[in-house]
């Protein structure tokens, strides 16, 4: 098993899935039957997982570095300073998501690239905590993204699983659909990662190249979500 098995289940492969309307998915968030299917009440919304490591570090502005790449250390987020009151991102020591730069300037682009960096590691916050209602992850997410992490995240739970090691994320490109709506395509490589069985602590090497096209939506608070987010075989459009 990889993580990219797992995300192919969860992410982008139900046709019966990607039918569910948004008027549903807002009903199951409105509800709270989104928070009840993932374990816990709102009493319990601290309380991580079974086994989950629940370690922290401080980290750079993904967005730092030197190289084509930038080395995104592991820990908490840095958060730009425009205004918005976002929530911390925490992961552990031996999580490091490495974000290709892109090439432009194009300060609303640089948003959009740096919520979407902000909304993979609060999927990664949760899934490493083992709390599904970080406070990241309906901040950075919405509509169908934020429905399937949740499924992604319970299923790596049910699997007793979490994560460890660096993942790249490369060939990142942004169009611009309106002032307000973008699509954005990256890849990801998790080939220096570890699947982690949280009941013995055993480590099992990862592997595998997944090629991602995500949504991203301005919210009222100026915050760029993802609103949808597909998965697919690497293949050539990933090779390096």
């Amino acid at each position: 098993m990889t993580r990219i098995s797992l995300f192919e289940r969860f992410r982008g492969v139900s046709d019966m899935r990607r039918r569910i309307s948004a008027s549903v998915i807002a009903a199951v968030l409105a509800t709270g039957l989104l928070a009840t299917a993932c374990g816990g009440s709102d009493d319990s919304s601290d309380d991580p997982l079974p086994g989950a490591d629940t370690g922290s570090s401080a980290s750079p502005d993904p967005t730092e570095g030197e190289g084509d790449e930038a080395d995104d250390e592991t820990g908490e987020d840095e958060l730009p300073e425009d205004g918005i009151d976002r929530p911390e991102i925490n992961l552990p020591d031996d999580v490091n998501n490495v974000f290709e730069k892109v090439d432009t300037d194009d300060p609303v682009e640089l948003a959009v690239l740096a919520d979407q960096e902000h909304a993979i590691n609060a999927v990664d916050e949760a899934i490493t905590s083992g709390d599904t209602k970080v406070p990241s992850l309906p901040f950075y997410q919405a509509d169908m993204a934020l429905l399937e992490s949740v499924e992604l995240i319970v299923g790596m739970h049910d699997d007793g699983l979490s994560f460890g090691g660096t993942t790249h994320y490369y060939k990142r490109t942004l169009e611009m659909q309106s002032d307000t709506a973008a699509v954005t395509t990256y890849c990801m490589d998790t080939a220096e990662s570890y699947l982690i069985d949280l009941e013995t602590g055993e480590q099992e090497a990862d592997s595998g190249i997944n090629y991602f096209t995500s949504r991203q939506e301005l919210n009222e608070e100026g915050v760029w979500q993802t609103v949808t987010l597909t998965s697919a075989d690497g293949g050539d459009r990933c090779a390096r």
